[in-house]
């Protein structure tokens, strides 16, 4: 409390703020102070309180996230985006798979799977608006190397912005720096992974990209920022919602801009296979 009293009413605001609590009803600066102590021991409280090892809901900065971690003070942090017209249970199977069977239960490591913030439909949800009518004609004409050329929408970035903020939210919540994030999705979630792992502000631990395309021209560019950064990617072969042409693109894209790609192609289609929880589990380990 003490180191609080010294501080400016616009600097107990922005304390408040960046806990993603609100100052409204604050009339003097002891209300800010009682407010901040407050929202600090609720924090703690409810970092007791997380079950260890079993997936559990909440809700993160508005986002609807499942949840699972081995220890209360985890080291790592991972988070998961699902594709397009999915949901966040879709692919927490992964967090437990990884935790609950793979090598890297052993570790402290958290896995947070979050939610689309559009709703499609019942149970259906997306990052951004995808006109996937207009794609498959643009493909038909262009050819695959032109399918996403120009085709970077205005609600990418205000998504990237949301869970940007969300990852800020979760680093300050465990005290870790933001070079201890994993960055991973499938389809769509993997673009978003992408796109929030080469415009981070420090290097991220990884990414992984399941099913993913060489969706945004500015990748060539801003993957040179992160030259070094360790990349696991997995394309199915009989892939025709993302063809695996896609795929090999954005390794090209990456290794030519320095990163380290351990890219890997199975036979199957648009999904996420066995070998690729395993791959997922060994690269986790190796990051400790």
């Amino acid at each position: 409390a003490e180191e609080l009293s010294s501080k400016r009413v616009g600097e107990l605001k922005a304390i408040l703020k960046e806990m993603n609590v609100s100052s409204s009803g604050c009339i003097e600066k002891k209300d800010l102070i009682e407010r901040i102590l407050k929202a600090r021991t609720d924090l703690e409280e409810k970092k007791k309180n997380i079950p260890l090892k079993k997936r559990y809901q909440e809700k993160i900065n508005g986002f609807d996230v499942y949840a699972i971690q081995t220890d209360p003070k985890p080291e790592l942090l991972v988070f998961v985006f699902h594709g397009f017209g999915a949901n966040a249970a879709n692919l927490a199977d992964i967090g437990d798979a990884v935790i609950q069977q793979g090598k890297v239960g052993s570790k402290k490591i958290r896995i947070v799977t979050v939610e689309a913030p559009i709703e499609l439909g019942p149970e259906s949800y997306a990052w951004w608006p995808l006109d996937l009518q207009e794609l498959f004609q643009k493909m038909m004409i262009t050819g695959v190397e032109g399918l996403f050329k120009g085709s970077k929408p205005k609600e990418m970035d205000s998504t990237v912005a949301a869970v940007r903020k969300l990852i800020d939210s979760e680093a300050k919540r465990f005290g870790l720096p933001l070079s201890k994030v994993i960055y991973c999705g499938f389809s769509q979630g993997s673009w978003l992974a992408t796109q929030l792992a080469l415009t981070a502000k420090e290097m991220p631990s990884a990414l992984v990209a399941f099913s993913s395309a060489l969706y945004c021209d500015e990748w060539k560019e801003k993957a040179v920022e992160k030259k070094g950064l360790k990349v696991l990617q997995f394309h199915g072969k009989a892939d025709f919602v993302l063809p695996f042409q896609q795929g090999q693109m954005l390794k090209d894209c990456l290794e030519k801009a320095g990163c380290t790609v351990d890219f890997n192609s199975f036979q199957g289609a648009h999904t996420i296979p066995e070998e690729g929880v395993m791959k997922l589990d060994e690269l986790l380990v190796s990051l400790f």
